[in-house]
């Protein structure tokens, strides 16, 4: 076996059962923002775009959109726009981390539970041992069910020099 095209398999693997996992009429992005915005309550746009990839102004069309559906609310504090998660939103994030678990446990459905847990371990060491910075990390967690994480190897992993 060849490393590189085993973890390529793997990431590939990996992603297609995750993106099948997606709620109907999200995308990965809109997911992505939910998760942040439920995570970081009052976070405002600026702060949301380099987190999920996005320019600027795609990430105000993105929030525009996910507002017109009932899952995002604006509500301005002074000059700053701040982000919460409507009812809707909060419902379609959990529809999300339900279906997310489900993707994991099809992906990971091969192996036994140590094997499991070797895994995470090593995934975990793996996430540990790149320095990043915090925008960078939380662009890393940005599918993330942050409250169920409750020792987070990329939130260890961010620098104090960057």
């Amino acid at each position: 076996m060849h490393e590189s095209n085993v973890w390529a398999a793997w990431t590939l693997r990996s992603h297609d059962v995750l993106t099948g996992a997606l709620p109907p009429g999200l995308g990965l992005r809109d997911v992505a923002a939910l998760t942040l915005i439920a995570s970081h309550e009052g976070c405002s746009a600026d702060w949301l775009w380099n987190r999920i990839g996005l320019t600027q102004s795609g990430t105000v069309r993105l929030i525009d959109r996910l507002e017109k559906l009932g899952y995002v609310a604006r509500a301005r504090q002074g000059r700053a726009i701040r982000l919460s998660l409507e009812p809707a939103g909060t419902a379609a994030l959990a529809t999300w981390n339900e279906r997310r678990e489900a993707a994991a446990a099809e992906a990971l459905g091969g192996l036994s539970d140590d094997d499991r847990r070797q895994l995470n371990d090593l995934l975990g060491r793996g996430l540990r041992a790149t320095e990043r910075a915090r925008d960078a990390a939380d662009a890393t967690c940005r599918l993330c069910d942050w409250p169920a994480c409750e020792r987070c190897p990329v939130d260890e992993s961010v620098g104090q020099a960057r």
